[in-house]
């Protein structure tokens, strides 16, 4: 028995034997390379170590605090080889994308986590507590690489942040509340998108006027993108941490015409399955056109045209867009939509059957840019130039305007 209560005293003293120390030579370096339990790399000047906590100043002058007990070396170079902490996962994780109610994100790794506290070590080391009830979902960004080349010890990581939105379509994702969303494509097409709320944004789009004029004989515009202006909203409803639903309404400018009494306003229900990084959008919508001006012949006196009003029927049409999390800088892209039934004179678009497109997003940190190809296929026995397809290049730069 006297051994055993020997031991148990005796225990915290062996788990801090056992945690690293620093020496002379770690607190007179300008740099130093702390690797950690869960693979990754600390990068900053050693201070000082207290008790059980190491004190480095990293990036940005800023202070971190390290447990000891999670570091499992110290070197003046950055590593050679990656370290294998993968013993605790299937495989080896990143880091994490915690989002939360108000919009802000942190990212970092677990520490630990009960039903009151969640303790997370961010990216720069730096231990950061909040509670549970605070979480709206926790995305996960894995790696399989284990070579000196591993992002896990670069600074090179980067969530793809513009889950609302794919190429021209959007997914049932929410913008972070408070933030402004801006995406330029082919420097013609400017949208702006603003979260009110986590369930909520609004946003609006307009096009240049002098690339349009000079590039409208190439584009197919209401086919691809707009010719007039645009205001649009969304509801988001996340149903845990791996479905999500949404509303999203847009409606557009009439510009100069007088053929129909307004613009059409086109109404989609959107379902997510997966998280922000990697996941799958259906989507199924109505464009309502309203009604058009229409005239026909008076013989009686007074002669001369008589107007009337001729309905349009509305134009239904399914969505399907991929977002696929390649490495922590690169993030694929698929956004394709069919139009259903039989085409209408009415309808007054571009008489396309489908698009089918493909990108890849670059991100960084507050920005991200696509590059891809996008494809319009034509209703039988209508043909553009003789082509029943047409192949465009895309390009979009996105944009978030406001403080992390």
């Amino acid at each position: 028995m006297k051994t055993v209560l020997f031991v148990l005293l005796l225990s915290p003293v062996i788990l801090w034997a056992q945690s690293i120390k620093i020496t002379p030579e770690d607190t007179h370096r300008k740099h130093s390379y702390l690797v950690m339990r869960d693979g990754s790399v600390v990068r900053g000047q050693i201070l000082r170590q207290d008790s059980s906590l190491i004190t480095v100043r990293v990036r940005g002058g800023d202070l971190s605090f390290i447990e000891a007990d999670q570091v499992v070396q110290i070197s003046a170079n950055r590593p050679g080889e990656a370290i294998n902490t993968t013993g605790l996962t299937n495989a080896p994780v990143l880091y994490n994308v915690f989002v939360f109610k108000d919009g802000t994100q942190v990212e970092g790794k677990y520490v630990r986590r009960d039903s009151t506290m969640i303790t997370v070590r961010k990216r720069n080391g730096q231990l950061t507590y909040f509670e549970p009830e605070l979480l709206i979902r926790v995305d996960t960004i894995r790696t399989g690489i284990e070579s000196s080349e591993s992002p896990a010890f670069t600074d090179r990581l980067f969530a793809n942040r513009f889950s609302p939105w794919l190429l021209t379509g959007q997914t049932a994702y929410n913008p972070e509340k408070g933030r402004f969303y801006y995406r330029n494509t082919l420097g013609l097409l400017n949208e702006f998108d603003y979260g009110i709320t986590h369930h909520w944004s609004v946003g609006a789009s307009f096009v240049l006027p002098v690339p349009y004029l000079l590039l409208s004989d190439h584009y197919a515009f209401r086919g691809f993108l707009p010719i007039y202006s645009q205001l649009f909203s969304k509801l988001s409803l996340p149903i845990g941490e791996q479905f999500s639903l949404g509303i999203h309404a847009n409606y557009k400018d009439n510009g100069f015409s007088t053929r129909y009494k307004r613009g059409p306003l086109t109404l989609q229900a959107l379902a997510s399955v997966g998280t922000s990084q990697r996941n799958v959008t259906v989507g199924y919508g109505l464009v309502s056109r309203g009604k058009q001006n229409g005239y026909q012949y008076n013989p009686y006196p007074p002669y001369g045209p008589l107007p009337f009003d001729i309905a349009t029927p509305n134009q239904s049409f399914l969505t399907m867009g991929v977002i696929q999390k390649l490495s922590p800088t690169l993030t694929l892209l698929s956004d394709n939509r069919v139009n259903l039934g039989e085409y209408n004179l009415y309808y007054y678009d571009m008489v396309e059957r489908a698009s089918l497109s493909v990108a890849l997003r670059l991100d960084r940190r507050r920005h991200a840019f696509d590059l891809g190809v996008y494809g319009l296929l034509y209703r039988e026995n209508y043909k553009w130039d003789g082509h029943l397809a047409r192949i465009l290049p895309y390009l979009g730069y996105n944009l978030i305007i406001g403080r992390d």
